[in-house]
């Protein structure tokens, strides 16, 4: 396969997995926002911190106008990290490797494009109707989610797709538990509410299954294990890392040379981190250093995997 096709195959994935944990997040923290509660109010500057490009000044202004951050996270094509603008972006990765996609596939991704560039859509958020629009833009992006695991040859192509879908949700995994822990003051053993960690759950489509599987009132060590160590937990760090190298392993046995191999032995590493760790490892290496380091880890193996396979300079 060529390292262009493989690079936009891995990218629409990438922007389209990135739009999901978006819209996911600006849905939960509009919903709870109209709700009276003492944390309901509390991570708006979270959600903008890792969806939005803005300079710090405009996040912290817009962070006090809900209506108009949601705007800004999906419309405004001057954030990089805007659905429009990773849509736009995943259609193009689309264009270019349309001969290796379903047609079904590419119907759906022109789908999402058409409804997020409609103008009665975002009038429609004008209007505070914006829990209709996040649902309507959400069914879209699970509908493509569908299709693509209904339809797509398990080949060469849906390999690079999926490693852009588990890399992209692992980092964002880690990400917005990292942003969570330090209002938590990275504190393992001070368990704040479980209503402070509904926000991060819902987020991650995880709230339901943390209830009924975490019966301790020891609710930040669970929150720990769940976003780290529960296999069981699709978005886990350990359920997307093993999925990254089963696919992994099947592209360096295709690509076959040494430099492929490194890269093989590098995520080795970084998934046995997370394998062989328990809250025993973070409760003396401390949260915080543990997630940002198998962040920064995980960011160097994706910049060697893309350099290598893609041809990055």
């Amino acid at each position: 396969m060529l390292s262009r096709i493989a690079d936009s195959l891995f990218w629409l994935n990438r922007y389209l997995e990135r739009t999901d944990a978006l819209l996911r997040s600006v849905h939960v923290n509009y919903a709870l926002s109209l709700d009276k509660g003492e944390y309901n109010h509390l991570h708006w500057h979270h959600l903008a911190a890792i969806f939005s490009t803005a300079d710090a000044a405009r996040r912290s202004t817009l962070e006090q106008q809900p209506i108009s951050l949601v705007q800004h996270l999906i419309y405004d094509t001057t954030n990089h990290n805007a659905m429009r603008t990773m849509v736009i972006r995943a259609r193009e990765n689309a264009r270019g490797a349309q001969d290796h996609i379903t047609k079904e596939v590419w119907e759906q991704v022109n789908q999402v494009y058409h409804l997020i560039n409609n103008p009665l859509l975002q009038q429609r958020i004008i209007r505070n109707d914006t829990i209709a629009v996040l649902e309507s833009l959400t069914f879209q992006v699970i509908q493509y989610n569908g299709v693509t695991d209904s339809t797509m040859p398990r080949n060469m192509g849906w390999n690079f797709m999926t490693l852009g879908k588990f890399i992209e949700r692992c980092m964002i995994t880690i990400e917005m538990a990292d942003r969570h822990f330090s209002e938590a003051d990275y504190d393992l053993e001070k368990s704040l509410d479980v209503l402070y960690w509904r926000n991060l759950l819902l987020s991650l489509s995880g709230y339901e299954l943390h209830l009924k599987t975490y019966r301790s009132s020891q609710h930040n060590k669970n929150v720990a294990d769940q976003v780290l160590f529960n296999k069981q937990f699709t978005r886990s760090a350990i359920y997307c890392l093993e999925r990254i190298g089963f696919y992994l392993q099947k592209v360096v046995l295709d690509n076959n040379s040494d430099d492929a191999m490194a890269i093989y032995r590098q995520f080795g590493r970084i998934q046995s981190r997370v394998e062989f760790a328990d809250m025993k490892l973070l409760e003396s290496k401390g949260i915080r250093n543990y997630l940002q380091e198998l962040r920064a880890e995980l960011i160097q193996f994706n910049m060697q995997f893309s350099q290598l396979f893609f041809s990055y300079a």
